[in-house]
């Protein structure tokens, strides 16, 4: 790992007024960004200390997935979070920092995404920005720490999409390409508005943008629920970010987390 100086010392000055932000820790590689910040959680690092990479070697994603990470071409940031009371549930955290990168990007580009319940930010039906929280819990299951991983992709690789991804991914830069991108500005604006969302908590009203932006309402899914795989409607999320989901039977099912998969019309 090598330290980032100037990219540290541009986010210190641009943050110095927001009260959520505690410290950075800037580098060019790492294996992700996740696993620094957890080693900062567990060593006692204050909540809104914030690591930022130029590319990860061991980017991942919900259920194992690699999370491409290549160099200059994407912003790859952990937040350190310390959650007391009913400012945590499952996935009610993921869905701040869903909204805080969509508020972000809609403010500095005026590029508005789409959010595939419960991580992933899409513009015109690809992704454009992964979120991966892991937390730490003592013997009561209260966090002990969460870090909230945020992986943007700004601009597509020199030698395209690997090819897992090829048909699925976009980058920033594909969905604005006038814009003028600045990775520490975008960083900045996601760390103020994520602090904005979470000093609110239990408030939810964030969640009206959630739902507001979820593409998969009103939509046929799939989705697997105690170990069974199962078709439905999504009819609704939750106050906690829950999605609600109307078998084919007519029965409200709640999945908490988990992943789901739109189901296409037959034509």
């Amino acid at each position: 790992m090598i330290c980032d100086d100037k990219t540290e010392e541009i986010l210190r000055f641009t943050l110095a007024d927001c009260a959520f932000f505690s410290d950075i820790y800037s580098y060019d590689t790492v294996t992700s960004t996740n696993d620094i910040c957890k080693e900062l959680a567990a060593s006692g690092a204050k909540e809104g200390s914030l690591v930022i990479a130029k590319s990860q070697t061991a980017g991942r994603g919900r259920l194992g997935r690699r999370f491409h990470s290549p160099l200059n071409n994407g912003l790859y940031m952990s937040l350190l979070l310390r959650p007391q009371g009913e400012s945590f549930a499952p996935g009610l955290l993921t869905a701040c920092g869903a909204v805080a990168v969509h508020q972000a990007i809609c403010k500095l580009y005026h590029v508005a995404l789409d959010i595939k319940w419960v991580n992933d930010l899409y513009f015109d039906g690809k992704k454009l920005c992964g979120i991966l929280a892991e937390g730490q819990f003592d013997s009561q299951g209260k966090p002990l720490y969460v870090i909230m991983g945020i992986g943007v992709n700004l601009y597509p690789p020199q030698e395209g999409y690997a090819e897992d991804i090829r048909q699925i991914a976009t980058s920033l830069f594909d969905a604005c390409p006038e814009c003028t991108i600045d990775r520490n500005e975008l960083c900045a604006e996601i760390v103020r508005q994520f602090a904005n969302i979470y000093k609110g908590l239990p408030n939810r009203d964030f969640l009206q943008i959630y739902r507001k932006h979820a593409f998969v309402l009103d939509k046929k899914v799939r989705y697997e629920k105690q170990g069974k795989t199962m078709n439905g409607t999504a009819v609704s999320i939750d106050d906690e970010a829950r999605l609600i989901v109307r078998d084919d039977d007519g029965n409200d099912i709640t999945l908490d987390s988990g992943e789901i998969t739109l189901l296409r019309p037959v034509l």
